[in-house]
């Protein structure tokens, strides 16, 4: 069955970097876990402390994304209950804003091999996602991760229907056109930046808390088969190849019904 899986996994995969590196999987000293990320924001008043944002210079290399990208590009998924993630949005989002709710399923080849993930809010204003993410996660003896966030304030503005008419009824109109100042439609742009980077080692099974007095963090690592992460690599990069999305629940049933 692995000797299948791993066929399948270098047929469907063979220019995506999914796994800590490019050569065929070590059935020996491969590693697999399913990680879980979950980034809020506090609401107002519950910190004393000062955060400074910093003012966006330029929006030209932020990320902008229509309805047809975002769902391409999204990675958030539903996460199974058997974990203590489980319903973590109902739970926890009545109490803060939860920014992004990711989950991966990594495989690490060697000891001290490093994968890296990036991930963005799925709230909008005018194709800006408040929040962008990349995480790095290094399995050593511990599960050494790298998160860097960047959450984004925003202004907005109207943009005033230009297009002219022609004055009636009064004489210093007459023969001018003059502008309609009435709102068409109004736009976001990114104004200010918090730049955050949090760094944590901790081991499988374990619910770790990241604290800041604006952005929250909850990491989870669950230690899997082997066989059953190539499964779920292959069978969500076939249905993403294909246009169609899966969350976790609907691919765990696909992995089921496969195995039989």
């Amino acid at each position: 069955m692995k000797t299948l899986i791993i066929s399948l996994l270098s047929l469907t995969l063979l220019n995506t970097h999914l796994f800590a590196d490019d050569g065929e999987i070590n059935t020996d000293t491969a590693r697999a876990y399913e990680a879980h990320l979950v980034t809020f924001m506090w609401p107002e008043g519950q910190s004393s402390e000062q955060i400074n944002y910093k003012n966006v210079l330029s929006t030209g290399n932020l990320l902008r994304l229509t309805k047809g990208e975002e769902d391409k590009l999204s990675t958030t998924s539903s996460t199974s209950g058997s974990t203590p993630f489980g319903n973590i949005e109902e739970r926890l989002g009545r109490h803060v804003k939860i920014l992004a709710n990711q989950q991966w399923t990594l495989i690490f080849n060697h000891p001290g091999d490093t994968i890296s993930k990036t991930f963005h809010s799925e709230q909008e204003k005018d194709g800006y996602p408040e929040l962008t993410g990349s995480i790095s996660v290094k399995l050593g003896r511990y599960l050494e991760s790298d998160i860097r966030y960047q959450h984004y304030l925003f202004d907005s503005f109207t943009q005033p229907n230009t297009q002219g008419q022609s004055g009636k009824g009064s004489f210093f109109s007459q023969g001018r056109n003059t502008l309609d100042t009435q709102p068409e439609f109004k736009e976001f742009d990114p104004a200010l930046v918090l730049a955050l980077n949090q760094r944590n080692k901790t081991a499988s099974k374990k619910v770790n808390y990241l604290d800041h007095p604006t952005i929250g963090t909850l990491l989870y690592f669950e230690p899997i088969e082997l066989e059953d992460a190539m499964d779920k690599i292959a069978l969500l990069s076939m249905m993403t190849e294909t246009g169609k999305s899966l969350n976790y629940d609907e691919l765990q049933s696909t992995n089921e019904l496969s195995l039989k």
